[in-house]
């Protein structure tokens, strides 16, 4: 094929499709869900809605059984950079916050946070079917290995 012939069938070729901008919006609405935490049965709840900017913001709470208040608590707000990748900060209640690094792909949502002087932990938010979110945090232990802190269990609440 002559460079005219290449050129005339590269303008008249359908055109790809554009891959869909990733997105957190299936994870969006409140959930209460529950399992175990730190070793004891455990309640917690999660609202996941859009934030600005584009961004979604979280917001987290925890109770482990035992005690009548919240055990722990904690804001985040992610966006995606121009590669894909989830980027956001994470706030607690005990005063830290934590850069969050990430990826999303059709049900799984997962995040890498904290720092080696600190902890590394990854925390993994997987939608079932059936409408069920299994949220999972984890910290990298000296041998490479993963040691889940956290599991429960969330059903959709609104949203």
């Amino acid at each position: 094929m002559t460079p005219l012939g290449w050129a005339v069938a590269v303008m008249v070729a359908p055109a790809v499709p554009a891959a869909e901008a990733p997105s957190l919006t299936a994870w969006h609405g409140s959930w209460s869900g529950e399992g175990k935490a730190f070793g004891k049965p455990a309640t917690a709840t999660i609202d996941i809605a859009p934030g600005e900017d584009g961004s979604t913001r979280l917001a987290y709470r925890l109770r482990i059984a035992g005690t009548s208040q919240v055990a722990y608590s904690a804001t985040a707000s992610y966006v995606f950079d121009a590669k894909g990748r989830v980027r956001g900060k994470w706030t607690d209640s005990t005063g830290r916050t934590r850069v969050v690094l990430g990826g999303v792909d059709a049900a799984a949502w997962w995040t890498h946070w904290g720092s080696a002087d600190v902890e590394i932990g990854r925390s993994t938010y997987v939608l079932e079917e059936g409408g069920r979110l299994v949220v999972s945090d984890s910290i990298l232990q000296d041998d490479g290995s993963w040691r889940v802190f956290a599991m429960l269990r969330y059903t959709r609440t609104n949203g």
